[in-house]
């Protein structure tokens, strides 16, 4: 892997040639996140006090910003001479800085623009190719995105990439039952009712994946328990969709008595 890559997937990582190249302090990654996010363009001085500090900024936080893009520059311009391929610069810009980069080198976009891909091949009717681009986008994670950066800008950042990854999951999971493969679909999604019981979407695709997979009975089951829960815990009945699959499901298992 020639030049410059960057992975805000996980930990803020930068590689080069294939090997890391080392960032420096949190609110230096901090700095080159907020600059990576903004896909080129000008990001204020004050946008990036704004994104580190929040309001308890301290009176240092301007010089201490340049001293970081400062840095940031030599690592950059040490790893793009590395790698003799992609190198990106951090520019000045009016009164703030853009990162000039290849679009194809940042973890993020990589994952946005696969992710936009699949839904197009789903579209086409193209389910074994939609499924393949889903996992490849999946497989950038390494872990929550920004791992390491605190503030409410990164959080908020964060909490949206996340919730693209999850609709991905659930999307490729979809998928995979679609196509019959339910093995790995039931067990990934059995871990996932356990790590979020009131995401009524995986139910839903449970309850498909069993009832694909032969176990019609079980498939029933997870309906009856995902409803108990939501009406002890929330006081909730299953939405449409879960009421629907149900209904589904049933009257599949009634006309095979028939």
């Amino acid at each position: 892997m020639a030049g410059v890559s960057f992975g805000l997937l996980g930990p803020i990582r930068v590689w080069s040639g294939g090997e890391d190249l080392e960032v420096g302090s949190p609110q230096q990654r901090g700095v080159l996140a907020l600059l990576l996010l903004s896909e080129g363009r000008q990001v204020t001085l004050d946008e990036i006090v704004s994104a580190l500090w929040g309001r308890e900024a301290p009176r240092s936080a301007v010089v201490s910003t340049r001293t970081y893009v400062s840095r940031l520059r030599r690592v950059l311009t040490a790893g793009g001479a590395a790698g003799l391929g992609t190198e990106a610069e951090i520019r000045s810009a009016g009164g703030g800085y853009q990162l000039v980069v290849d679009p194809g080198a940042v973890d993020v976009t990589v994952f946005r623009q696969t992710t936009a891909a699949a839904r197009e091949a789903r579209e086409r009717g193209e389910v074994a190719e939609a499924s393949r681009l889903l996992r490849g986008a999946l497989a950038l994670w390494r872990g929550p995105a920004f791992e390491g950066l605190s503030g409410a800008f990164f959080e908020g950042r964060r909490a949206w990439l996340e919730q693209l990854r999850a609709s991905a999951m659930e999307e490729r999971w979809a998928l995979d039952v679609a196509q019959g493969d339910c093995g790995e679909a039931i067990a990934e999604l059995m871990l996932a009712t356990a790590r979020e019981p009131y995401r009524e979407r995986l139910w839903e695709l449970l309850m498909w994946a069993l009832d694909r997979d032969g176990r019609r009975v079980e498939a029933l089951s997870a309906y009856h328990r995902i409803a108990r829960l939501l009406d002890d815990d929330l006081g909730l009945e299953p939405g449409p969709g879960l009421r629907g699959m149900y209904a589904r499901i049933r009257t599949a298992a009634d006309a095979s008595l028939v």
